[in-house]
């Protein structure tokens, strides 16, 4: 369809609604231009022309990047607000969200460096499947607040995974007025991430903690691997014990000689005594010697 008519009419405005009719479109979505004004023995001629609808440009670009994909999932465009919304939709559509919604961050990234290349009014995207925005916000929403309960418990700094720009705004607004703990970004894209701060308590380190470890105190990683450390000193301090075998004659505290050997803890063992000859169980059965 050619998005621009002409049309004519007893006047401007009855030309210019002739052409929205035929254009299907509304007026704030045409430019008009007038060719005619007509008069007593004249009509009037416009030109009405559709202005570029990113929206519309921003869903052929999407669809066409999930037929290439090779999906049959398709992607629904409304506007609201100056803020496009993409809703892929079909029976393929959890692969467009991927791991962690990986792959639905990469949609968006597209859409808007698609948006950004043309020509026009600047227009905010939101690109999503399933309802997974939601669902994210509300888990993360949920893992804020209970990482603030625990720094303050803790009395410590609390680091959180690297996240996309989307899901750090949802840890800082979830705090945003919190008056147990605040929030802070750190590190570089793509590692960026947040720290958790408690308030009106002192820290104990100043250093933040990984989400997920536990304290030294408690038994973390850390501290395992500083009781290995210490084993292996001991083991390195004590003296070398004598080395005995099995028959030694070893005179014990009620000044006795006995036959026996050492255990690694020391415990002085005496060899039990055996009635008959040895026994020996084979393949093919009891052997006796």
């Amino acid at each position: 369809m050619e998005n621009f008519v002409e049309a004519t009419g007893t006047s401007v405005d009855i030309a210019v609604e002739k052409a929205l009719v035929e254009l299907n479109t509304t007026r704030d979505k045409v430019e008009v231009e007038v060719l005619s004004k007509g008069g007593l023995f004249g009509q009037a001629k416009v030109k009405v022309v559709l202005k570029d609808n990113l929206a519309d440009k921003l869903g052929e670009f999407l669809n066409g990047t999930l037929e290439r994909m090779g999906l049959v999932s398709r992607a629904e465009i409304s506007e609201d607000n100056g803020t496009i919304y993409a809703t892929i939709k079909g029976d393929d559509s959890g692969v467009a969200i991927g791991y962690r919604g990986e792959t639905l961050d990469a949609f968006q990234y597209l859409a808007a460096t698609f948006l950004n290349e043309q020509k026009g009014e600047y227009k905010k995207v939101v690109i999503d499947s399933e309802n997974y925005r939601e669902k994210r916000k509300e888990t993360l929403t949920a893992l804020a607040l209970r990482l603030a309960e625990k720094s303050v418990r803790l009395r410590r700094k609390i680091a959180l995974e690297p996240m996309n720009p989307f899901e750090r705004r949802i840890i800082h607004s979830a705090l945003a007025d919190s008056e147990i703990a605040g929030t802070e970004s750190e590190g570089e894209e793509p590692a960026r991430y947040i720290v958790i701060i408690p308030k009106g308590v002192e820290l104990k380190d100043n250093r933040p903690i990984k989400n997920g470890e536990r304290e030294e105190h408690r038994g973390g990683k850390n501290n395992r691997k500083d009781r290995r450390r210490d084993d292996r000193r001991d083991r390195r301090d004590r003296k070398p014990r004598e080395n005995r075998s099995y028959n030694d004659e070893v005179e014990v505290e009620d000044r006795n000689v006995y036959r026996g050997y050492f255990t690694e803890q020391d415990d002085f063992v005496k060899p039990s005594v055996q009635g008959g000859p040895p026994k020996y169980k084979s393949f093919g059965g009891n052997k006796k010697f």
